[in-house]
């Protein structure tokens, strides 16, 4: 059966006589009780307006249906704002940490059993590192706690709101600090005890920042959506001990790597400045800065031409960094690069066949693939690295959430059911009852699968093949 079926359906209306069901009463008849009127001889159907059908369909799988091993209670979905979906659980440790009715609850992965519980009215966000929480009290104050036994490591008496209209958009921990970003702001706490160290807000951003920071070699690296006669992003470093901005680079994207004292950055600003209908020619340019002083180191262009006669398609593609290696999108090929031994005009390593469809951006490499993402369906499609080959991770109804770890996809659908798919194979492996229309993020820990859905989470024993 293909994937996709299309199907052409021709309607008619039809009408026809009614006829009376005593066909034998005449008129007089009629007279002779009373009744007046004529019976009638044809009725129509009403049409619609607008009817419309969605004709696209999905192969049923026949896999091994796996039942849940434990079903619990959480806040997800129902009693929080969405802007705290994506921290609203974790698993680690072998234990899934939630919050229900507003207070952070330890369950262990495997029963459901509830371990601990802390707090209440808790700002639903939750973040872990190696064995300590991080989260946020009512009106936003950090606090730490040993995520085995949920004692409290310490509570801050700082306050990271800022304003009723902004949000918490991130919370990280690194090696000895503790991040808190808040649009614009950045607040720095020490890891050990929670005091405060600095806080810091670039005026530019104008509350708008994003969820990006960085730390190396004693420099933190946040980049801001800044706004002006020209609006574009910006990379901004501090000096991690004091919060002091060491410099600023407008137009100049989150490092693609930091390596040997040097952040390697993506030119956004020079493209605003180009017209693209009439001019065949592409280039994305690759900024070299130091580290700690923002000199500009050098510069490395990347360009092509694009086929065909104008008007071109506005934009240049998607670029993506991994590793050592260059990913960029030329019309409708991928072209791979070195990152640190390139020179202007050199051709690529080598080229891959950009996958085909329109609304697709290349969002990531896992398992040797480049993975694009399907910004209106949500849908994922790979290019193997080893020969070019094309692969689709396909379900059998529409997408809810999709998360991956390691060779396990785990496909969340808008009809109730989750499935767990070989992302090498693309093969379904099993089916899981959810029970939920949404979903939000799977998460993995000690061989369990745990799924979120509407008002609850589940724990799935994973098969072993994909433990």
């Amino acid at each position: 059966m293909s994937n996709k079926q299309t199907q052409h359906m021709n309607s008619t209306r039809q009408t026809g006589l009614i006829k009376p069901v005593m066909a034998g009463v005449t008129a007089a008849m009629f007279a002779a009780y009373g009744v007046l009127g004529v019976l009638p001889t044809q009725a129509h159907a009403e049409a619609s307006d607008i009817s419309v059908r969605n004709w696209h369909s999905y192969n049923s799988y026949s896999v091994p249906e796996v039942k849940a091993s434990w079903s619990a209670k959480a806040d997800n979905y129902l009693k929080m704002n969405e802007a705290y979906l994506d921290g609203s659980a974790i698993a680690e440790e072998g234990k899934v940490f939630t919050f229900v009715g507003s207070k952070l609850v330890a369950l262990d992965a495997k029963t459901g059993k509830q371990l601990w519980t802390y707090g209440k009215k808790l700002t639903p966000f939750i973040t872990y590192k190696e064995g300590t929480l991080y989260g946020l009290s009512a009106d936003h104050k950090p606090y730490a706690l040993t995520a085995k036994t949920g004692k409290v490591k310490w509570q801050s008496g700082t306050t990271t709101s800022i304003d009723a209209m902004l949000r918490t958009e991130a919370l990280i921990p690194k090696t000895d600090t503790f991040y808190v970003i808040n649009g614009s702001t950045t607040f720095a706490f020490d890891m050990k005890s929670g005091k405060l160290r600095w806080k810091v807000n670039e005026p530019l951003g104008e509350g708008n920042g994003t969820a990006y920071l960085e730390e190396s070699d004693g420099v933190v690296l946040r980049t801001f959506n800044v706004q002006g006669a020209l609006s574009s992003i910006q990379l901004n470093a501090y000096d991690k001990k004091t919060g002091k901005k060491l410099w600023s680079e407008f137009g100049q994207g989150e490092a693609l790597q930091v390596k040997g004292g040097l952040v390697y950055s993506i030119d956004y600003y020079s493209p605003m400045l180009e017209e693209y209908d009439s001019n065949p020619n592409r280039t994305w340019k690759v900024n070299v800065y130091n580290l700690k002083t923002g000199v500009l180191k050098g510069s490395q262009e990347y360009s092509w031409k694009m086929a065909g006669e104008p008007p071109y398609a506005n934009g240049r593609g998607s670029i993506l960094a991994n590793q050592d290696k260059l990913y960029i999108e030329q019309g409708d090929k991928i072209a791979e690069y070195s990152l640190n031994a390139y020179k202007k005009g050199e051709a690529p390593l080598r080229t891959l066949q950009r996958p085909h469809g329109d609304n697709l951006e290349l969002i990531g490499i896992v398992q040797e693939r480049l993975i694009y993402k399907n910004y209106t369906t949500g849908e994922l499609t790979g290019i193997k690295l080893a020969n070019g080959q094309e692969v689709k991770w396909l379900g059998d109804a529409p997408l809810s959430q999709l998360d991956v770890y390691g060779k396990g996809m785990y496909r969340a659908q808008r009809n109730g059911t989750l499935l767990g798919i070989d992302m090498l194979s693309a093969k379904p492996l099993f089916r899981v009852a959810t029970g939920g229309d949404l979903h939000h993020r799977t998460l993995k820990t000690d061989g369990m699968l745990i799924i979120q859905t509407e008002g609850k989470i589940l724990g799935v024993k994973l098969p072993a093949a994909l433990k």
